[in-house]
């Protein structure tokens, strides 16, 4: 055995322990000790049974709220200048019909106070001063005068509103994952499907109702005084409350969702009812001492996704940053409160576009007649090598089977999911891997009919077919790439299957394979080839 031999057969061979350390977890985890530096392959919800979902995010809500955050900022900020500004709203105003290829607007109305005579347009200079130097991402479109009041029109840049909803879609997913991981779900897939959609896949949870409550409230936290009887009608909103009745409040959010570091469950000392308990991070232990320094003895109310949960009357400042939101929860309910306001809230709205359960029992059905069908197939292609190909055919079968070793191995090193499709995958590749020992035997085969000798014969098989072998896989490897790329679910899994196989296979296949050809003796008893 030549060093170059030699050294081809340490590797294969260093390759093969690698690749038994790594699916040792999955074919024999009981009897492992503790601490084997590995992890047993991935099933997916087809093998293993669990929920799927199709999310949509909603991104125009998600510019619109980024509007309403904008408003709330210019009118805090130009109420300390003393400009009279009332309202700041963010709106989407749709294409008109006739217009119908054309991108929505995202608008601003700031709405302010107008003194008359030079005094009112010194105001809306200062404005568009103001919005020109904190907010390039507005552009102002339409002033609106009346006698006392001016309305102001910004829009959104359309580049602008291309990132935001970019974002938001980024967020979203961050925000689903911190959820589902708070919730105690193991190895959840959760991705990007298409441009403004998320894919979610939970194993082992069938629970629909208690995942869509969980992973779909948007948890957007506001925090409103109660609004003075005598407030002008226009300078307030009206909230649905907890308890089904309305409560008037005042239009501007004095703290949002951003400000809270931790949420927890506790127990009311008053009335012995849970509750959640919020911790603030440093900014809201600022804002919220404010707030409650500056209120004493007027109502503050907690408002998560549009409904007052509570309005508590705030006796004295609060600077620990300690807040409670109080409401006759049950333990799930408060549970589940805490861990979306722990998560943080969801950027816009979700919409439930495709959900199914898979239960476990279809998932060990499916992977009894996946596996059955895999090893009859193969069981096949075995008996056909051997009576064909004898000795060569035998070593064929060792190839594919290494082939298959090690695509399993790579599927579970970088925590790729085995699907049924993926399963399919694997009897493809099966079939490639021995077809590629076919085209390389018969070129063998031909070189042996012109007198060649056994040694030339190998040498010039291997040779001649090494392009024939690359060419048909690296289309099939695009193919893969390709089905990866734009295919979503279960395609994704038949393609990452297919892609890592072609590699293993053509590996096996031209480099086991010869290896294999100068190490074992191929010959029958005549001295000839057993090919």
């Amino acid at each position: 055995m030549t060093p170059n031999i030699r050294n081809r057969v340490y590797f294969i061979a260093a390759l093969v322990v690698v690749a038994a350390v790594i699916l040792a977890p999955t074919f024999m985890k009981s009897s492992l000790p503790e601490g084997w530096p590995s992890r047993a392959l991935r099933l997916g919800l087809d093998l293993r049974g669990g929920s799927y979902l199709i999310l949509g995010v909603q991104t125009d809500e998600a510019v619109k709220s980024e509007l309403n955050t904008v408003g709330n900022a210019v009118r805090s900020e130009l109420k300390k200048e003393k400009l009279g500004v009332i309202r700041a709203k963010g709106r989407v105003e749709a294409p008109k019909a006739e217009e119908a290829d054309a991108s929505p607007d995202y608008l601003l109305e700031v709405q302010m106070l107008l003194p008359s005579g030079d005094a009112g347009t010194q105001n809306l200079n200062r404005l568009d001063k103001y919005m020109r130097d904190s907010f390039p991402d507005l552009s102002k479109v339409e002033v609106q005068k009346g006698e006392s009041r001016a309305t102001v029109v910004y829009r959104m840049r359309p580049e602008a509103v291309k990132e935001k909803k970019r974002s938001a879609v980024l967020q979203a997913i961050e925000t689903i994952r911190n959820r589902v991981d708070q919730y105690g779900v193991a190895e959840p897939t959760i991705t990007l499907s298409g441009t403004e959609q998320v894919m979610v896949q939970l194993p082992d949870v069938t629970n629909l109702d208690t995942v869509k409550e969980t992973i779909g409230s948007v948890a957007k936290l506001d925090f409103r005084l109660v609004a003075d009887p005598s407030k002008p009608i226009d300078e307030t909103v009206e909230l649905k409350s907890r308890e089904g009745g309305r409560v008037r409040l005042e239009d501007e959010v004095l703290m949002t969702g951003d400000s809270v570091q931790t949420a927890s469950v506790g127990v009311d000392p008053q009335t012995n009812g849970l509750e959640v308990m919020l911790q603030l991070n440093a900014a809201g232990k600022t804002i919220f001492g404010r707030i409650t320094g500056d209120n004493v003895g007027r109502q503050l109310a907690i408002i998560l996704d549009g409904v007052v949960q509570s309005s508590p009357v705030i006796r004295d400042e609060i600077s620990g940053g300690n807040a409670q939101i109080t409401g006759g929860f049950t333990r799930e309910e408060a549970h589940r409160l805490a861990v979306v306001l722990r998560s943080g809230a969801l950027p816009a709205p979700l919409t439930f576009e495709e959900e199914r359960t898979v239960g476990a029992t279809l998932g060990a059905d499916a992977i009894r007649k996946g596996v059955t069908a895999s090893l009859a197939g193969a069981a096949l292609v075995v008996v056909f090598m051997i009576v064909y190909y004898r000795k060569a055919g035998l070593l064929a079968v060792g190839c594919v089977t290494l082939a298959v070793a090690f695509l399993l191995a790579v599927l579970s090193l970088f925590g790729a999911t085995l699907t049924l499709p993926g399963i399919g995958g694997i009897a493809l590749n099966v079939g490639m891997g021995v077809d590629a020992s076919i085209i390389i035997y018969e070129r063998i085969r031909e070189e042996l009919r012109t007198g060649a000798t056994a040694k030339a014969a190998i040498e010039a098989g291997f040779s001649k077919a090494h392009w024939s072998i690359m060419d048909a896989n690296i289309t099939t490897l695009l193919s893969g790439l390709c089905l990866y790329s734009w295919g979503t679910g279960p395609i994704k899994g038949f393609a990452v299957t297919l892609c890592v196989g072609v590699l293993t296979t053509m590996f096996a296949a031209l480099f086991v394979n010869r290896t294999g050809f100068h190490v074992l003796n191929m010959e029958d008893g005549n001295g000839k080839l057993s090919i």
